[in-house]
């Protein structure tokens, strides 16, 4: 997992995953898998907007200074993602304009009133979480050609 490219491949990888198991019934791991892909295609585009080729190997990087950045962007915060990929005014204005409808579903879907979001890395310890249908809901909207994962991968 090196390039934005082998990034985004493997962020759809896990939407396909969490798909197989939304329709064996397994909500919980369904429900981290279509979570940490939406992670993925942000940490793709945090690559493409930093100009890295490879955000996780600290080792072989030339550029000054982004050994700091990468540490931050180990996150698994979307919030914090969206800030750091630079996309979280434009999804703010899409969401609010006509063509935003699947993207303002996903969000709703992703974030309580507070806007904090219910996905994080710990809901991978969770049973029971999840509700079937919210669940399936979610992968479809991300799945959807308007939807989260290629609103991001336009960006990149």
């Amino acid at each position: 997992m090196k390039t934005p490219d082998e990034i985004r491949k493997l962020a759809y990888l896990r939407l396909e995953e969490a798909d197989i198991l939304c329709q064996a019934g397994k909500y919980d791991g369904a429900f981290y898998l279509a979570g940490y892909s939406i992670e993925l295609m942000l940490k793709a585009k945090i690559c493409k907007h930093f100009q890295v080729d490879d955000l996780f190997d600290g080792k072989n990087c030339k550029i000054s200074g982004i050994g700091e950045i990468k540490k931050a962007v180990q996150t698994h915060d979307i919030s914090a993602l969206l800030v750091f990929s630079g996309l979280h005014l434009e999804l703010d204005d899409v969401k609010a304009s006509d063509e935003g409808e699947i993207l303002d579903k996903t969000i709703t879907k992703l974030f309580q009133g507070n806007k904090k979001c219910i996905w994080n890395e710990q809901v991978r310890y969770s049973l029971n979480f999840q509700i079937s249908t919210d669940v399936q809901e979610l992968i479809r909207l991300l799945y959807h050609e308007d939807g989260l994962l290629h609103w991001i991968e336009k960006w990149i």
